[in-house]
């Protein structure tokens, strides 16, 4: 069986998600956490389908800040928490960086331009920095990182993909991206890159 990972002679760009490819995410932790601050309806921030409408979207897409997010995230739910508390639930779902995924990331970066492309937010953001410092930080693994909220767009967008390989001088054609959502793999796919679905850590 061939490798999902194995990348042919004449790809010139190489496009990896964060959640769930390189760092493990376990939403129903966030739920968890946020249910014993008390907070009602936080399945509603935390599913699956939680990034494509409501604050979260806004927040993601950076519309608004994480100040704004804070606020709204407590009118939304009924909790009194300190800001320390929301963020700490909130980064519950991410876990530490596989580090054989990163291996394989450093192989595939010394022979191909390799990005970062991941639906995110300022606080996630913030955390997976930290930790990533320890593995040597996102700048090694990648020529550039792609956050929704710092672009002002998020995937399954055809733009977002578009706009990376504007940014990169690379034809569809000629990159191959790999994610666990089957939408963000199928948008892909749409536009001529070689989208690859893994398995999610």
């Amino acid at each position: 069986m061939k490798d999902i990972f194995d990348i042919g002679a004449n790809v010139r760009l190489v496009i990896f998600d964060l959640g769930g490819i390189i760092m493990p995410i376990r939403m129903e932790k966030t739920a968890k956490a946020f249910a014993a601050l008390g907070a009602h309806e936080i399945n509603a921030h935390v599913t699956a389908s939680h990034a494509h409408d409501g604050i979260f979207n806004l927040y993601q897409n950076g519309m608004i800040s994480t100040p704004d997010f804070i606020v709204a995230l407590r009118k939304e739910t009924g909790i009194k928490a300190s800001d320390e508390e929301i963020r700490d639930a909130w980064n519950a779902m991410l876990h530490e960086p596989d580090v054989e995924r990163l291996r394989l990331i450093e192989k595939i970066s010394k022979r191909v331009p390799t990005v970062l492309l991941s639906n995110s937010n300022d606080m996630h953001i913030v955390w997976a920095r930290e930790r990533m410092e320890t593995y040597r930080g996102f700048e090694y693994y990648f020529k550039k990182t792609y956050f929704s909220h710092e672009v002002k767009m998020a995937k399954p967008d055809a733009q977002i993909y578009e706009y990376v390989l504007r940014d990169m001088g690379v034809d569809a054609r000629d990159a191959v991206f790999f994610d666990d959502s089957p939408l963000n793999i199928e948008a892909a796919k749409s536009i001529g890159i070689d989208a690859r679905l893994v398995e999610a850590l």
